[in-house]
């Protein structure tokens, strides 16, 4: 199985694309070259080879001739064969190394190089010739390059006069054979650099496409989806564009869908949040109300006196001052407001809260103890905040149908802040805690609750890249953390 390296998978599409083709155009290329040179080769030593045998078998018959001829006496011993080797050997039809005629001995009568004359041959390729009853084709090394020794028998019927063997250098066929392979290396990185350009125009066409799609869909995370596929043509990538414009667009839709169902629970939240809270509120309102009312009534009896008056006029304002604070805490409850994260001081923000579930702790016999250290700040938006406080309170106060005590405590530890909420009611069930932070899951009656308090604090937690945990004991308590870093990251 090939292996293929790291740095190959790290490469864009469009330089994989690049580098396959071009590879494959290469070796292509190196294929047909190489089989080109062989043919070429192959046909050139072939006919060179038959040019030899045609000469030496054409040189056979007048050579025969002239050995009868000497062994009959008629003409001079050597003389006329000599003259004849000389005058084909000088024609340079071919790349002729040497002429020799050997007699059946293996002794040298005639020779291109008279020096030669007389001399016994005894290597194996004069051995092989002289061994065949045919034309024996045979190569050797000459000078460093691939020559032919062609043995001709000379024989009529099974008579054996001797051999004539003719010697041809293929060093003019190699030169030939390496102009050739240079033409074709100069043919292939031609026609590399015109596939080059090519597969450049090709990939341009269809990888750029994909590449702009892909980094289209890398941008397209979070909320940030106002992006768009550009669409050229009608081929099988503009539809890819166009569905992923569709998708992208069915996304962004869907999303602003989502945002409203959440504002909507949300608000709903709040709504049922401030039904529990009327009786406090009723509480808080109707105090100032009394001493408001008696002190119109005293106006009315003593209003002309103008010392009288003022006294009363100071309480009535006092009275009202009362009532615009609470109406306008409450406000924050069903009001949509800005995201602002500030540094909110918690040990406030959870005397704030408190302010609006006193009367409904009170009524349910639970203590309230605020441990929170004043010099603890959490980076956030206050509205969140609250909110958050007020959805743990309320579900400790639920859990606490006997009374009980409510401990909320705060502290900074491992870079971050960590607020607890504890309580000693009823706890929650061990096959029920990984559940409670589910939107809609409640334990409570019908009416009592809507499940999304919880499901809320935790959103709103993770928007803060902050954490919440809880631990409980059934009929113990519960021990809710709400982990915030010491920096606000994104």
């Amino acid at each position: 199985m090939i292996k293929i390296p790291d740095s190959f998978d790290r490469l864009r599409l469009q330089s994989k694309f690049i580098l396959i083709t071009t590879s494959a155009i290469i070796i292509l290329m190196s294929v047909i070259g190489y089989v080109s040179v062989e043919r070429e080769k192959t046909i050139l030593y072939s006919d060179i080879e038959r040019q030899g045998k045609l000469l030496g078998e054409t040189l056979a018959i007048p050579i025969l001739n002239d050995l009868i001829y000497e062994r009959l006496g008629l003409v001079e011993e050597g003389g006329l064969l000599d003259n004849y080797i000389m005058e084909i050997f000088n024609r340079r039809d071919l790349d002729l190394l040497y002429l020799v005629i050997i007699d059946e001995d293996g002794r040298v009568i005639s020779h291109n190089d008279i020096t030669e004359y007389g001399k016994v041959y005894s290597d194996p390729l004069t051995i092989t010739s002289r061994a065949a009853d045919t034309t024996a084709i045979q190569r050797f090394s000459s000078k460093g390059h691939v020559a032919l020794d062609i043995g001709v028998p000379l024989s009529i019927g099974k008579k054996r006069w001797g051999t004539l063997k003719i010697g041809i250098s293929l060093e003019h066929a190699e030169h030939e054979i390496i102009a050739t392979i240079g033409r074709i290396v100069l043919l292939t990185l031609i026609l590399v650099a015109i596939g080059f350009a090519v597969i450049l125009l090709l990939s341009r066409r269809f990888i750029n496409p994909i590449t702009q799609l892909a980094n289209t869909m890398e941008k397209a995370r979070g909320d940030y989806l106002d992006l768009k596929v550009d669409v050229k043509g009608h081929d099988e990538l503009a539809t890819l564009g166009e569905r992923f414009n569709s998708m992208i667009e069915r996304i962004r839709q869907a999303n602003e869908d989502l945002r409203k169902a959440n504002e909507k629970m949300i608000q709903s939240e709040k709504l049922a949040s401030i039904g529990i809270l009327a009786s406090g509120v009723a509480h808080e309102i109707n105090n100032p109300l009394g001493g408001l009312f008696n002190c119109v009534q005293m106006l009315k009896l003593n209003g002309d006196n103008p010392e009288f008056r003022e006294r009363y006029l100071g309480l009535v304002k006092e009275g009202l001052d009362k009532i615009e604070i609470t109406v306008s805490k409450l406000l924050w409850m069903s009001r949509k407001s800005e995201h602002a994260p500030v540094a909110v001081n918690v040990r406030n923000a959870v005397d704030g809260v408190y302010h609006f579930v006193e009367y409904k702790m009170q009524k349910s016999n639970v203590t309230f103890d605020n441990s929170v250290p004043d010099s603890l700040h959490v980076i956030v938006d206050l509205h969140d905040f609250q909110q958050m406080l007020l959805n743990l309170i309320i579900n400790a106060v639920h859990a606490m149908h006997d009374g009980g005590k409510l401990s909320i405590q705060g502290r900074q530890d491992n870079g971050s802040v960590k607020i607890d909420i504890i309580d000693t009611g009823i706890g929650i069930a061990p096959e029920n805690v990984g559940r409670i932070f589910d939107p809609f899951f409640t334990t409570k009656p019908t009416g009592e609750g809507t499940g999304l308090g919880l499901w809320l604090t935790y959103g709103i937690m993770k928007n803060y890249n902050g954490e919440i945990t809880v631990e409980s004991d059934r009929g113990k308590g519960s021990r809710f953390t709400m982990s915030f870093p010491l920096t606000l990251n994104g």
